[in-house]
């Protein structure tokens, strides 16, 4: 009977210890599964690209970008002046950075930077400051080589250690030179910036200008109004012109210097003339005279623009009755 006692108190003591071993190697997991979450957490949680004006990329002592946000809008630093950037590879380039969070940690050791391309020689430093003139950035990362799959990253945060493995590349971005990050788009301007537009052709020059009420008229004509449609359809036009690519040195072909037509906007206290250029190889040049920049378009974006004063005439409607009196047809019921 004490034999058999002794092997169920024998047997109760192994449990007790399985059980606790359990419990402490449950315990254990859960400790290293908490420190692996830390570890993989937003690299920088109270950090928001979107807020941040002023984005530095750099690469060893060589290229440097500068990205500056001015007025609601983003222009790229170059040697002489600040120049839009595109604002589509910019968003997605504070797209990418949204809380970023890594995918693994494969090292600790600062020996083993140069493996992953986090040293300081061949990273890529990217910074995002809330503004320009402060001194300690929001957010400062350090992008390496791709990783095993060319669709991630290697990256350590600025002082620290830790290189990581972040899902996603941009690296087109990162690695593309400031005059590269130059808007192609000739006119970046909303409908309600437009207070005056004067067409210039070698036979004509009229202006159309934004009253007080919000409806365009000729300002040195009371009698005749202004087709407001038409108006609204210029400006549309212009404002979706799709530049193909900058022009630096224009080819005499274009004739830039003799324009066929231009367009002198008035944009709140700022005047742009667009000088459009002849028809060459089914292209036109457009230069912005603010920018000093020309940009290639194709030339069937401006197929049938209006360039004359007649053109923006309201004629008034024949109403029915009118017009059966007069034995002419019905105007009015013409799609214009």
């Amino acid at each position: 009977m004490r034999k058999r006692d002794s092997r169920f108190i024998w047997l109760a003591g192994v449990i007790v210890i399985l059980a606790a071993l359990l419990v402490y190697a449950n315990l254990r997991e859960r400790e290293v599964e908490q420190r692996r979450e830390a570890g993989l957490a937003p690299l920088f949680p109270d950090a928001e690209p979107a807020e941040c004006d002023y984005i530095v990329i750099a690469q060893g002592k060589g290229q440097k970008v500068e990205l500056v946000r001015q007025n609601g809008r983003w222009h790229v630093q170059l040697p002489d002046r600040l120049f839009p950037a595109s604002p589509d590879d910019v968003e997605e380039l504070t797209g990418y950075f949204e809380s970023i969070k890594p995918e693994s940690i494969v090292d600790r050791s600062p020996d083993r930077f140069a493996d992953y391309g986090l040293d300081d020689a061949a990273a890529v430093n990217v910074r995002f400051f809330r503004a320009r003139e402060d001194a300690t950035p929001a957010i400062d990362l350090l992008l390496g080589d791709r990783g095993p799959d060319y669709r991630s990253v290697f990256a350590r945060k600025a002082g620290d250690n830790v290189c990581y493995l972040i899902p996603g590349n941009v690296a087109t971005l990162w690695e593309q030179k400031a005059e590269l990050w130059r808007d192609k788009y000739p006119l970046r301007e909303k409908r309600e910036d437009f207070s005056r537009i004067t067409i210039r052709t070698g036979e004509d020059e009229f202006s159309l200008e934004l009253s007080e009420d919000g409806f365009w008229k000729f300002p040195d004509d009371e009698v005749n109004p202004v087709n407001q449609e038409e108006t609204v359809g210029l400006i549309s036009r212009l404002t979706g012109l799709v530049g193909l690519n900058l022009i630096d040195e224009p080819a005499p072909e274009y004739k830039l210097d003799q324009p066929e037509y231009e367009f002198v906007l008035g944009l709140g206290e700022r005047t742009v003339t667009l000088a459009v250029s002849s028809e060459y190889d089914a292209k036109r040049l457009v230069h912005n005279s603010e920018l000093d920049q020309a940009y290639s378009i194709s030339a069937t974006a401006l197929e049938g623009v209006k360039l004359h004063r007649q053109d923006y005439v309201k004629h008034e409607e024949t109403s029915p009755e009118a017009a059966a009196a007069d034995g002419k047809p019905d105007t009015a019921a013409e799609t214009p």
